[in-house]
């Protein structure tokens, strides 16, 4: 399931650097890359955070329609 929420449009709305991304939530810069090229996907933990900083629900995270 490819998640709706896009890391790297989230950060730039707030013109954050990588870095600075990675400092609110709590992962290294090269995980933040990672998961915005796709090389990597986001774990629980990171979507975690994601919702709690960037203040979006569960529910905009992924497309839940879609699944049903």
């Amino acid at each position: 399931m490819k998640p709706w929420i896009d890391l790297k449009s989230l950060r730039k709305e707030r013109s954050w650097t990588q870095m600075q991304t990675a400092a609110a939530l709590g992962f290294c810069r090269s995980y933040i890359s990672s998961v915005e090229s796709g090389a990597q996907g986001f774990s629980v933990e990171m979507v975690n955070a994601i919702i709690r900083e960037f203040n979006v629900r569960y529910e905009d995270f992924y497309d839940i329609e879609s699944i049903r």
